[in-house]
């Protein structure tokens, strides 16, 4: 069988061969870019599967009218799917709405392929448990803050989708309901994303330094990236992790509204361990250390006494393994 994932996120498109241990071989990586309607993206994501499909195994013999019996391809996209089908309701960073993904690919790849379309973030939390963080684990909640939030849940060894492959969308859980909740791509308002992930994270960030004579415009933030344009997450977190007001002021704001989503998360769950990961939380370790003190604090105690937490270890590559399992499963 040969084994293909794909990780198709907000700014990237990843590909890969993955082997039955799960190792990562001839990535193919290039960003989503535009046009951004679905044909066009079909086309490229075809096309990158099709290129891997046809490299030969090192060291395999070569027969050119004996095509692979099964080349299992599976397909991690950030976005919100209905059923099995990787039909798309709803993907904010792509801008697709209520889009027939995974009919349109399966078309354009033919009968020689055999696709699963799953959540993004779900085809990274079974990378970690299959090979990664989480090995051996049971019961897991992954959580990824990056360009947005994404969680997936696996129980008794299963990946949970839910009745409507809605499952684990921990990002679009509601931390504010009040008139001055922040709008979500999703079309919500109030969503933990909204406040946390990396798009919007960077938007209040552009904001708040632009004003003049603001605590944010004298931060230290500012002269430790080399300008107030050049401001990052990361840039943030060292800043407060060195006592800056505006940067400590923000972190103590925003840590809570995660901290809280997940305590809620781990009460329903009560899963033994809880992966985090994704761009902003991997480069921001103050954050991380405020989100992880609070959370213990909004958890219930006996719905965390086993509760192991750990930073996620496979960093890109865990949604192209993951999705390739998931597909070589089936």
């Amino acid at each position: 069988m040969i084994r293909i994932g794909v990780d198709l996120g907000g700014s990237q498109l990843r590909a890969a061969r993955v082997g039955a241990d799960h190792a990562v071989a001839a990535v193919h990586r290039e960003p989503v870019g535009e046009p951004r309607d679905v044909d066009a993206i079909v086309a490229r994501v075809a096309l990158a599967i099709e290129q891997l499909a046809d490299i030969p195994e090192a060291g395999a013999p070569i027969f050119d009218d004996e095509p692979a019996e099964v080349i299992a391809v599976g397909v991690g996209i950030a976005a919100m799917l209905r059923g099995a089908d990787g039909f798309v309701v709803v993907s904010p960073h792509l801008r697709w709405r209520d889009v027939a993904f995974g009919d349109k690919l399966a078309a354009r790849l033919g009968p020689r392929y055999r696709t699963r379309i799953t959540n993004d973030a779900n085809a990274v939390v079974w990378g970690e448990v299959v090979g990664g963080a989480a090995r051996g684990c049971s019961d897991v909640l992954g959580v990824y803050v990056g360009t947005g939030i994404g969680a997936g849940v696996v129980c008794g060894g299963a990946l949970i989708a839910g009745a409507s492959h809605c499952a684990g969308e921990l990002g679009h859980v509601k931390v504010r309901w009040d008139d001055g909740a922040e709008p979500c791509r999703c079309g919500g308002r109030g969503c933990v994303e909204a406040y946390l992930g990396g798009a919007y994270l960077e938007r209040r960030m552009r904001r708040e330094l632009a004003v003049k004579g603001s605590a944010a415009a004298k931060s230290y933030a500012i002269e430790l990236a080399g300008g107030a344009e050049l401001v990052a997450a990361s840039h943030v977190d060292a800043a407060a992790a060195a006592g800056d007001a505006w940067a400590l002021g923000l972190w103590t704001e925003l840590a809570p509204l995660l901290a809280v989503a997940l305590g809620n998360a781990l009460a329903v769950l009560n899963s033994e361990r809880l992966v985090l990961g994704g761009g902003v939380l991997a480069r921001c370790p103050t954050l991380v250390d405020l989100v992880v003190t609070t959370l213990h604090l909004a958890a219930p105690a006996a719905c965390v006494e086993r509760l192991s937490i750990v930073m996620a270890e496979l960093g890109d590559d865990a949604g192209l393994v993951g999705a390739a399992a998931l597909a070589a499963q089936r």
